[in-house]
């Protein structure tokens, strides 16, 4: 019997990867095919000096989470090719030992022999998405429930965690499961959630939010600069609101000494006319911001009379905020990551004691 011929849809998409794979490497270098395969094929790498090395590419049409998971241990170097890999599948795939890439422009490609590292980052959303089957994940009602996933430790019932956020265990159910399917948190079936992946969560959440976009925020100046500016609203009498962002993370992390106030308040113009704050259309040195969602004044600490959201949410602005935040905000998760005692609330119903 003849082998069995090879689908056009893997020869394809085999035929884009290896053109991306050549569009990819540094001039001279080059990308042949060595054989094709049902599931992809091998190629060679050589460099300008003619060192060569194999590789195997394994493609897929689509590729979920938990399919990534599922590909066997790569046994030499590997590069997996989809037509979109979502931010979790990517870190799914690395931490699996493989490079990868995408028809959008996410490439991770390392090889060892003839070595080379390449990283390029494509698109962070499907850009031909499938109709969505399960719970929209956008929204105040997802952000209060995935926000509280993070920062309490489990276990807890679709119940309790309704109740928490006060919204519908239908719902609540739906959300956990389409969240065990991306591999974030692990629940048995209509069991309690036992584990949750609070870093990937957490990164997850910074796709469908930005600190600028999602909340409405002005900018002002204030005179005697933003330090001054903390200390006078800590003094005064108002009430609803709590800084993020550079000042937020410089209570545990030090980066860069902070220079610009990020300060959550669902009455900013108060606040600025009771602390004689001058707005600007641009720049400025304090930005108030009215909450996408009143979860932000939950889970706060108070230090020198000054309230501060809780290292999530600051982690979350600083990722998705302008300038140098985003280096806060790795900072500021690295901390957590070491500390996650003195920031994760034991239990739904039991706050931490100190923070």
């Amino acid at each position: 019997m003849g082998r069995k011929p090879i689908p056009q849809r893997i020869r394809r998409r085999f035929d884009a990867a290896c053109d991306t794979l050549t569009s990819i490497m540094p001039p001279a270098w080059t990308i042949e095919v060595v054989a094709r395969s049902d599931t992809g094929g091998m190629v060679q790498a050589t460099n300008t000096s003619g060192a060569t090395g194999e590789f195997d590419v394994v493609v897929r049409e689509e590729l979920d989470p938990r399919s990534a998971i599922a590909l066997d241990d790569p046994a030499r170097p590997t590069f997996v090719f989809a037509r979109w890999l979502s931010k979790r599948t990517r870190t799914i795939l690395s931490d699996c030992g493989f490079s990868y890439g995408d028809d959008t422009g996410n490439i991770s490609l390392s090889l060892q022999a003839p070595e080379i590292y390449i990283r390029l980052d494509g698109a962070t959303q499907d850009p031909s998405p499938k109709p969505i089957k399960g719970p929209n994940l956008r929204g105040p009602k997802a952000w209060a429930l995935l926000r509280t996933l993070i920062e309490v430790r489990p276990p807890y019932t679709v119940s309790e965690l309704a109740a928490a956020v006060d919204t519908d265990p239908g719902y609540v159910s739906r959300v956990l499961t389409a969240l065990s399917e991306e591999l974030l948190l692990t629940r048995p079936p209509r069991g309690k959630v036992q584990h949750v992946e609070w870093e990937a969560l957490l990164r997850q959440l910074t796709t469908s939010y930005g600190l600028l976009d999602a909340n409405e925020t002005t900018n002002w100046i204030a005179s005697a600069g933003p330090e001054q500016f903390l200390d006078d609203l800590g003094a005064s009498k108002l009430k609803q609101w709590a800084v993020t962002g550079s000042f937020a993370a410089a209570r545990v992390v030090s980066v860069a000494a902070p220079e610009i106030a990020v300060v959550y308040a669902d009455d900013s113009e108060r606040v600025a006319d009771s602390l004689r704050l001058r707005q600007v259309r641009n720049g400025g040195n304090v930005v108030m911001a009215r909450p996408y969602d009143q979860i932000v004044f939950e889970r706060t600490t108070a230090t020198d009379n000054i309230t501060y959201v809780s290292p999530v949410q600051a982690a979350i602005d600083c990722l998705t905020g302008p300038g140098r935040t985003p280096a806060e905000g790795e900072a500021l998760i690295k901390w957590m990551t070491g500390n996650t005692s003195r920031w994760q609330a034991p239990s739904l119903t039991n706050e931490l004691s100190t923070r």
